[in-house]
């Protein structure tokens, strides 16, 4: 009998595991970039309810309640289609209405197809045959689209939960510090004391995050809890001046009890009592992505660690479905911030529908007009995350799923281009200006026709152009090729110096040349192969002289960080790095925030937009520098044109002793393990080619079959 029931008990554990192992193959599937647009309406509803100044130029891709889903099935044998929703769904095969959320399909050919019409949610569907899951080969439109493949992930709408809901883990933080003051204590670990005059006292919980605060407390009066990303923050009494909400007091009595506060982004909180109590088990229980770190890196050089931990902290940080703005002041997806954040964090998280979530939103909605520009350039990012995306994952078919946006978006620009071919500010209606950073002190006029933004449409139509002949459209690729090539000419004729050897700021508003010079239009010349040949050494030497380019530093750093990489000027870029990145982490901050400003006062530094406490004090884009300066950077990594190998390995271990670094590629991991003096020891996945090349030039092709 006894053993009866263990098996019996060993047959229920197999067949729940097994459930649970097919529940865990549920996808949901959704029209290409519906998910972002609706996720996008959460974030912007969440910010509205907890952040005081929020500001959103531009329209994104709209929204939509309904779509349908078709698949043409050619089975051998019959077989049992079923179906789920988000909605109410109504299905037809072959022409033919059917009822319910299943049919029996005879052998042969054919055609269901389901409509999904959902109110105020995501159009989506999850389909099984004979009870397991299907989502391949499955096409959908909505209703002023043509069809497209459906979009799915394994994180979205998967492992029994609906694609819109919370897929975010909690972490909780117990305080790491509390600094008493004005008549509180200390009360163990995670607690605060006040007399009977009440007392106050800050607390640290070292990490930055989004989530909700909880405390216990009891004796009298009323506990007043204020938040903030630095102590100054949190510690300001004038509300007028809160980047975040007010919190309303909470009434404490004799018996102990648990109050928690609406979810806010802090680091640090302040607790006030008017009268004595006791406040204890404080606690902040923060929500953070799923996604654990896939690649891994540390070296002899601790300062160079520390700057590679925050960077990794920063970027997750920001990861909340999409590679978010700064996470206390506004909680948005930007397409310049996103894009740049991206191509560090598919390598050091590899969440390509976040990527996906976040380069849709960087896209104008469908057919755009003048109305719907914001920011003149932002959109000009999208491509450029899209060729990194389809070089992280080969992933050529999600490409493709958002060809008709790709195609209206080259087109758009093609149509606001002047004789030059150029674009400038005022080809958008809502009133923004160009936006390369926040640091500008050296120009362009961004009111104008800068010559950066006429690099990034070179490149945009460089990549239309490859897409384009992929996707099997010759006319198109020929066409943005040719528009590329003569922009290219006159990009030189305008805006290339080349008595001093570098690229001019470009046009001012009123059409006057703007001869200054700034590093936006030089690292972004590296980076579309446009600076003369024997001229790159002295461009960096020029652009380095340039003033304020170590003292106000913004979120394209990763772009520049990305030029220097190009060119191997590896022990520059890290100079730079440790200069200005590491004195923010000794300073005893554990993120990067969006402008880094070294010369000003503490307050001064944490001020922006013209508020004492505008700064975000985390923001994802200043994560990137560091992860480029170990991938790029140390590493030497590179995808690879050649047909005899698909990666290239240039290591630069510059004076550090040692280094390891392990990373992502499609194939698998690399790991690559530098000492100095000593060769290069790596470690590749199957079916993976490298090419190692040492710093004379020699190359080893190393493969795994």
């Amino acid at each position: 009998m006894k053993i009866y029931c263990i098996l019996l008990l060993l047959f229920f554990s197999l067949a729940l595991s097994f459930g649970a192992e097919e529940e865990n193959l549920q996808r949901y599937m959704w029209y290409p970039g519906q998910l972002s647009a609706h996720l996008q309406q959460l974030r912007l509803k969440e910010s509205a309810e907890r952040c005081v100044n929020v500001g959103y130029p531009g329209k994104f891709f709209k929204p939509e309640n309904s779509a349908i889903f078709i698949k043409t099935y050619k089975n051998s044998s019959p077989i049992e289609v079923s179906w789920k929703s988000t909605g109410i769904s109504s299905a037809r095969i072959n022409g033919k209405v059917v009822s319910g959320n299943s049919v029996l399909l005879g052998s042969g050919e054919n055609e269901l197809e389901i409509s999904v019409d959902c109110k105020n949610s995501l159009p989506a569907l999850c389909a099984y045959i004979n009870g397991k899951p299907d989502s391949e080969c499955w096409r959908v439109k909505l209703p002023s689209t043509s069809w497209h493949n459906a979009e799915f992930s394994s994180t979205y709408g998967a492992n029994g939960k609906l694609p819109l809901d919370d897929v975010e883990k909690t972490i909780s933080y117990s305080p790491k510090s509390i600094d008493s003051f004005e008549g509180a204590e200390k009360l163990g670990d995670c607690g605060i004391s006040t007399g009977d005059g009440g007392g106050s006292a800050i607390v640290d919980f070292y990490a930055l995050e989004v989530g909700v605060l909880s405390f216990s407390a009891s004796g009298e009066g009323n506990v007043c809890v204020s938040v903030g990303e630095s102590p100054e923050e949190a510690a300001n009494a004038d509300s007028k001046k809160f980047e975040q909400f007010a919190i309303s007091p909470f009434a404490v009595s004799k018996e102990s009890k648990t109050f928690f506060l609406p979810e806010r982004a802090l680091r640090y909180a302040k607790f006030s009592c008017n009268k004595k109590c006791k406040i204890t088990n404080i606690k902040f229980d923060a929500k953070v992505w799923p996604k654990e770190p896939l690649m891994s890196f540390s070296c002899s050089n601790e300062k160079i660690n520390r700057i590679w931990n925050a960077s990794v902290a920063s970027l997750r940080s920001c990861m909340h479905g999409f590679y978010l703005d700064g996470i206390k002041r506004d909680y948005l997806p930007w397409a310049m911030d996103a894009v740049v954040s991206a191509i560090a964090a598919d390598y050091v998280f590899g969440d390509r529908q976040t990527t996906l979530n976040s380069l849709s939103i960087a896209l104008l909605p469908l057919n755009p007009t003048t109305d719907d520009l914001g920011i003149p350039d932002y959109p000009l990012h999208a491509l450029i995350g899209f060729e990194h995306y389809l070089k992280r994952y080969d992933d050529f078919r999600s490409v493709e799923n958002y060809r008709d946006r790709i195609e209206q978006l080259l087109n758009f620009y093609e149509k606001l281009q002047d004789k030059n071919g150029f674009i400038s500010a005022s080809v958008g209606k809502s009133g923004w200006k160009f936006v390369p950073s926040w640091s500008v002190g050296q120009g362009p006029d961004c009111a104008g026709t800068p010559a950066y933004a006429q690099m990034l449409l070179y490149k945009n139509f460089l990549i239309g152009s490859c897409f384009a002949a992929r996707w099997g459209d010759k006319d198109s690729s020929l066409r943005w090729r040719k528009k590329a090539e003569a922009l290219k000419r006159n990009i030189m004729r305008c805006f290339w110096d080349d008595t001093r050897g570098v690229f001019i700021n470009g046009y001012h508003k009123d059409g006057s040349i703007d001869s200054g010079i700034s590093h936006h239009a030089q690292y972004w010349a590296i980076l579309c192969n446009l600076v003369p040949a024997g001229k790159t050494d002295a461009l960096f030497l020029r652009m380095a002289k340039i003033p304020g380019y170590r003292d106000s530093v913004s979120f394209e750093k990763g772009y520049d960080m990305l030029s220097y990489a190009k060119e191997r000027k590896v022990s520059l870029m890290w100079d730079y790095i440790l200069d200005v990145y590491f004195p923010w982490l000794a300073e005893g901050n554990t993120r990067f925030p969006e402008n880094i400003t070294r010369t000003d006062s503490r307050l001064k530094k944490l001020s922006f937009y013209g508020r004492d406490y505008g700064l975000s004090l985390c923001h994802g884009a200043h994560g990137v520098p560091g992860v480029v300066g170990v991938l790029y950077g140390i590493a030497g990594f590179e995808h690879s044109d050649a047909k005899e190998y698909s990666y290239i390995l240039k290591p630069d271990l510059m004076d550090l002793d040692w280094a390891d670094i392990s990373f992502p590629v499609k194939e698998g991991i690399i790991k690559l393990s530098l000492k100095r003096r000593l060769p290069p020891k790596i470690e590749i996945p199957n079916g993976c080619r490298v090419a190692l090349v040492s710093p004379d030039g020699g190359k080893v092709i190393l493969e795994n079959k």
